[in-house]
């Protein structure tokens, strides 16, 4: 909800208004979708670093501050200091590099720095200057400033921390600092806050001035959590799931987009299916025997429901009745034909059979030798497709090393805002360690019932629709039509999407400022050297 009116600053107090309803006792759980940012963090950062507002360095969990989130921001206006003129002779250069050289880096490679906020700064009253600390000196007068924060970030960590109601501290990776600095170059530097409660937190409810109303939001809006694929994963990943007692695990999609082995391992992944041989393993390696690609082509995982091509034509209104309601990719067909994983959608109850359905809904199901079953139901508001989900992408590393090889990946990108939600009958085992109400989720009916295999040349693609009726006259021009809207578009969209992958692929590592972004650093650095000269 941030995301859609964070930009609509008189809409904001809406997510204040959720602070007074009381979650906990849901008996499910959203999974939300949302593509603010393309790349999204998988880890995490919860290393304790300096307080923004303050000269000296604290460690936050000391005070009794809690952890709460993570932003991934970045410094802004790094060249402009250690360009030629401005550093003649490399004394900055120097120092920086021997700074970051005595830095303690963390299991993440990243190091601590100080935020200090310059309300002084006529050019805008929120600016946050970025500096690295030496690591022998525990003042702030003994450091480099790198840059400020971006303009959109400062906007809402300063109004938030001036009062109180947040504490915010930051990480860097030193040898993308120093690797930026020597280059003189405009790439950005990644910079991770790390968002804890201020002293003034419980005070939040009180809170009334659009300014921080506002602000609020866009933190929220920011924060960093797990979406789609991961948040699947967060979810059921807290239950062990016996592999051996599966009975089911299905998908019905009213639209199947593009779809391959890698996404649908993810999938599976994402829903706690693990190797056999590893199901019960004790390793403490989340990524240990996780489902992969290749196992997936090996033994499917996920049988998907979708209407035949018959079910289609055989609509009380015909096929112009699934018009703007099915979609199938024939790319995806191709693929997944000759695997066995493809079942007709016959409708449930019986009274809805010859209407066309729009499903998007899957179960995962277990059954005990006693006859107890558990299992897990998804229902969204998304196709069966990457874009919608999320694709897992590598994050590779400078050296292009792959630093994640987990079927998930360590990025992960999405396009569309989508909402789901689970319901879950846990394993008995886990049922004391995860606080759950445990009905009996059998009696939630699936629209569909358990088909036969769909014969490969009946699937309802655009082009078996059109190869499959007739080609009387009267008849072209609804087929016609009837072919685009099964299409859906979905031929240029896998261009498109393989597109798109080449070039997120080959911007991951490139990222530059914005005009905007170093016009408002220039501003505020020229400021900032002006104070010093006089």
């Amino acid at each position: 909800m941030s995301s859609l009116v964070s930009d609509v600053p008189s809409q904001a107090h809406w997510i204040l208004e959720l602070i007074n309803y009381d979650f906990r006792g849901a008996a499910g759980y959203l999974v939300a979708f949302c593509p603010r940012n393309s790349f999204t963090e998988k880890s995490f950062y919860t290393y304790l670093v300096p307080l923004l507002s303050q000269g000296r360095r604290h460690k936050l969990g000391s005070c009794g501050l809690k952890f709460l989130s993570s932003v991934e921001a970045s410094v802004v206006g790094l060249s402009h200091i250690y360009r030629a003129r401005a550093d003649s002779n490399g004394e900055q250069l120097k120092k920086l590099a021997l700074f970051l050289g005595k830095c303690h880096e963390n299991m993440d490679g990243m190091s601590e720095i100080i935020l200090r906020r310059d309300a002084n700064i006529p050019a805008d009253g929120n600016a946050v200057s970025v500096l690295i600390p030496n690591p022998e000196d525990s003042s702030v007068g003994d450091s480099v400033q790198l840059g400020f924060l971006p303009r959109n970030v400062a906007k809402w960590v300063a109004p938030l921390s001036d009062i109180g109601l947040f504490a915010f501290s930051a990480y860097i990776h030193p040898k993308e600092v120093l690797a930026a600095a020597l280059e003189g170059s405009n790439n950005k530097v990644k910079l991770i806050l790390n968002v804890y409660t201020g002293p003034a937190f419980p005070t939040i409810p009180e809170v009334t001035q659009l300014e921080y109303v506002s602000a609020i939001c866009s933190l929220v809006a920011s924060s960093q959590r797990y979406s789609g694929l991961w948040r699947l994963k967060e979810v059921l990943g807290q239950y062990k799931w016996p592999e051996h007692l599966e009975s089911e695990f299905v998908f019905g999609s009213s639209s199947v987009g593009s779809v391959n082995a890698q996404f649908l391992a993810a999938f599976s992944a994402a829903a706690g299916k693990r190797s056999l041989p590893f199901s019960d393993s004790e390793e403490s390696d989340p990524d240990w025997g996780c489902w992969n690609a290749s196992q997936e082509l090996k033994n499917p995982s996920v049988r998907i429901i979708f209407p035949s091509i018959e079910r289609v034509k055989n609509n009380r209104s015909g096929i112009m009745a699934s018009r703007r309601i099915l979609c199938f990719s024939q790319k995806t067909w191709q693929r997944l034909k000759n695997i066995g994983i493809l079942h007709d959608a016959i409708p449930y109850p019986s009274d809805r059979i010859g209407f066309p359905t729009h499903v998007k809904v899957g179960r995962r199901r277990f059954e005990s030798k006693d006859g107890s079953s558990f299992l897990m139901v998804y229902c969204g508001s998304h196709k069966l497709q990457c874009c919608c989900l999320g694709r897992p992408m590598s994050d590779r590393q400078l050296n292009g090393n792959v630093r994640n090889t987990s079927v998930l990946g360590s990025r992960l990108h999405i396009s569309n805002y989508e909402l789901g939600i689970i319901f879950v009958v846990p394993p008995p085992e886990t049922v004391d360690h995860v606080k759950q109400d445990t009905r009996n989720l059998d009696d939630i009916v699936l629209p569909f019932v358990m088909p036969e295999i769909i014969p490969q040349e009946t699937s309802p693609t655009a082009q078996a629709i059109k190869g499959g009726i007739g080609g009387r006259a009267e008849q072209e021009r609804e087929i016609n039509e009837a072919v685009l809207a099964l299409s859906g578009g979905l031929m240029e969209e896998e261009i498109t999407e393989e597109e798109e992958e080449e070039a997120i692929e080959a911007a991951q590592y490139v990222a530059q400022e914005k005009e905007d972004e170093k016009a408002y650093a220039d501003k505020l650095w020229s400021q900032v050297d002006s104070s010093q000269s006089c």
